[in-house]
């Protein structure tokens, strides 16, 4: 029996939630039973990464408009030729794409997954009109729709009218053996980035407008009014690097903050820290929440979307309201002053990790879906 041929569609090549998602089920899918593929709409991280796992994506780049009868003609001649048995894309342009493709294509399902809220989207009223216009006309193209979290579930379903029966949640998962605190080494980084012995604050994210690095840079130089040794790691890259360092230098913190860029050893980076933080104004189901779960560390977040159902406020981490940077450093300075606390609100994040988002789960929930749907039978 030949594997079921399923071909993913990625609306980025970067490196953010969507591609983390791709690059985790290929690491773990069973390839004797599904054959993946992906299109990528250009070069970047996402296929080096998937290269190295011997997946060869071949590179389609997907117009900014919703609106490219030459795209979607291009995409309907690669699903002919592939002969995928699913599709799945990611992404609201791509999401709009796969379905129109797969239809004129004869392709037997399509799997629309949705990453972060429409709602939220940052672009202008307009082009957010025509995105949710274009979502709910063509949204029963799709067998069914995937959302990572329950709160995106609900904007599909009571603000889109999308029908329940159609969207599935299927949470994001964490690898349980590399975000492991017994194996991350954050001395090796504290040492090679200079950190020393000084509590540390950090985050982890591509410098894009939603993750609201000025707010957490607003709140380390709160923090460090009452924590004056307190330093802080910046980990990740993004369009906003020269603005942050500017705010970086304007608030008098050039001496207090790392920025590291990109890495890849973000387990260690995560060891490294005293305090993770998200400052996010929107997110989906953040990875990074999950990741610094998973390696025990003491948590602060934002109480946007999909968070307050990963994280439960004075058990495995705090929530802080977004756009408050004010109340995201009184918890920051809660965590650091109270190691024991700190500790024990660590344990429980790897506890809630390892029973609820583990990556085997994930890709349990995700194939069996696969499988009903290859079957003739409904999400």
């Amino acid at each position: 029996m030949r594997p079921l041929r399923v071909l993913h569609v990625a609306e980025s090549a970067g490196w953010a939630g969507g591609e983390v998602y791709l690059v985790n089920l290929a690491r773990v899918i069973d390839r004797e039973r599904f054959a993946l593929s992906v299109i990528a709409p250009e070069a970047g991280p996402l296929v080096s990464r998937l290269g190295a796992l011997g997946i060869e994506p071949s590179v389609l780049p997907l117009a900014q408009s919703l609106a490219s009868p030459a795209m979607l003609g291009a995409l309907v001649r690669r699903l002919r030729a592939l002969r995928p048995d699913i599709v799945q894309s990611h992404g609201a342009r791509t999401n709009l794409y796969g379905r129109l493709a797969c239809r004129l294509a004869g392709v037997p399902h399509h799997v629309s997954t949705v990453h972060n809220s429409l709602y939220d989207y940052p672009v202008g009223a307009a082009r957010r009109t025509a995105y949710l216009a274009a979502d709910r006309l063509t949204a029963g193209l799709s067998s069914v729709t995937v959302c990572v979290a329950r709160s995106l579930a609900q904007d599909l379903i009571e603000r889109s009218r999308v029908p329940a029966r159609r969207v599935v949640v299927i949470p994001n998962g964490v690898d349980l053996a590399r975000f492991d605190p017994a194996a991350g080494d954050g001395g090796r980084v504290r040492q090679e980035l200079g950190l020393g012995e000084s509590p540390v604050v950090g985050i982890v994210g591509r410098m894009t407008p939603q993750k609201s690095h000025a707010d957490f840079l607003a709140a380390v130089a709160r923090a460090r009014r009452q924590v004056p040794a307190l330093r802080a790691l910046l980990v990740g890259d993004g369009p906003l690097r020269p603005a942050i360092e500017t705010d970086v230098r304007g608030r008098g913190l050039a001496q207090t903050c790392v920025l590291a860029g990109v890495r890849e050893d973000i387990p260690d980076c995560l060891a490294a820290m005293t305090v993770v933080a998200l400052a996010s104004h929107s997110e989906g189901f953040p990875f990074t929440v999950l990741e610094a779960l998973a390696m025990a560390r003491p948590l602060v977040a934002t109480a946007v979307n999909g968070v307050p159902e990963i994280v439960e406020d004075g058990v495995n981490g705090l929530l802080a309201p977004p756009r408050q940077p004010d109340r995201l450093a009184e918890a920051l300075v809660a965590l650091l002053g109270d190691p024991v606390r700190a500790a024990a609100l660590g344990a429980a994040g790897r506890k809630t990790v390892e029973s609820r988002f583990g990556l085997a789960l994930m890709v349990e929930r995700l194939t069996d879906l696969y499988a009903r749907l290859a079957a003739g039978g409904g999400p």
